[in-house]
């Protein structure tokens, strides 16, 4: 396997993300409770395209790869590394009470992105299955630290980094088309984001898209609670308790992530 430090030009770098993201024992996604009930009763998973507005990091759609290439790229997030993210805790899983993390091993995880042969279009008037003209991968992403046109630039994945200086072949990666999608600023480093990543042949009218799930995948699903998870009682939560599927955080009442109505003299209730 590649070490960031043999890659001299994009295409090796590509490979080399590639392949670090087959590599992981788990890979885990911050999400709600809503959410994950709509994994399992709809056997499907939402990939958002790169530039939507709802994507949390709007300097990557903007600053790195390709405007035109973000309009035919959709992203589903995952990261690697069994430690908790308090960071994403507090990011993704909004409201903090209905925050989960699910957790999928490898072998399935793999085995899901080999089956995916088709997408739909998601939440549109009339959702469009597409079954080729698709390019899918399962990528870890780099991240770049230094300014756009600098002397230098520093590459970063996991830890280990080399630097970009402009008679390196990789000088000018981060803007790229070619690794639209696989690079982001070194800002958001500590999710160790692994990505499934979808790129269409051409742009299509739908700012989600969804794929199926295989059933031996979501059996192999496990779930840790977030440290201000509040128990829905319902279904879902009942068959995972009994399957032995789902544990609370290890920061469970530890950590109190704050929102703007406990500010608030009326004390409004979430509806």
């Amino acid at each position: 396997m590649l070490k960031i430090t043999d890659i001299k030009n994009i295409d090796s770098m590509i490979t080399f993300l590639k392949e670090r993201g087959r590599s992981h024992d788990y890979y885990y996604h911050y999400t709600t409770w809503n959410s994950l009930t709509k994994i399992f009763s709809n056997k499907t998973f939402v990939l958002t395209r790169g530039n939507s507005i709802e994507i949390n990091d709007q300097h990557e759609a903007l600053m790195k790869g390709s405007m035109e290439e973000w309009k035919k790229i959709y992203v589903g997030c995952f990261s690697f590394g069994s430690s908790e993210i308090m960071a994403m805790w507090g990011l993704y899983c909004l409201p903090w009470q209905d925050a989960v993390r699910i957790a999928i091993p490898k072998a399935k995880m793999i085995k899901w992105v080999n089956s995916i042969t088709q997408i739909t279009t998601f939440d549109s008037i009339e959702n469009i299955v597409y079954q080729e003209n698709f390019d899918l991968s399962l990528n870890d992403i780099v991240y770049v630290s230094g300014k756009k046109g600098s002397d230098a630039l520093r590459l970063t994945h996991n830890g280990k980094s080399i630097t970009v200086s402009e008679t390196y072949p990789l000088y000018g990666i981060d803007t790229d088309p070619k690794m639209t999608g696989y690079i982001k600023n070194y800002a958001w480093q500590y999710e160790k984001e692994v990505r499934l990543r979808i790129r269409l042949s051409s742009a299509i009218n739908a700012e989600k898209i969804s794929v199926d799930i295989p059933h031996d995948v979501l059996r192999s699903i496990k779930v840790t609670t977030g440290p201000c998870f509040r128990w829905p009682n319902d279904n879902l939560q009942e068959q995972l308790l009994l399957e032995g599927r789902i544990m609370p955080s290890g920061f469970e009442d530890l950590v109190k992530y704050k929102n703007l109505c406990e500010k608030c003299k009326h004390k409004f209730v979430r509806k």
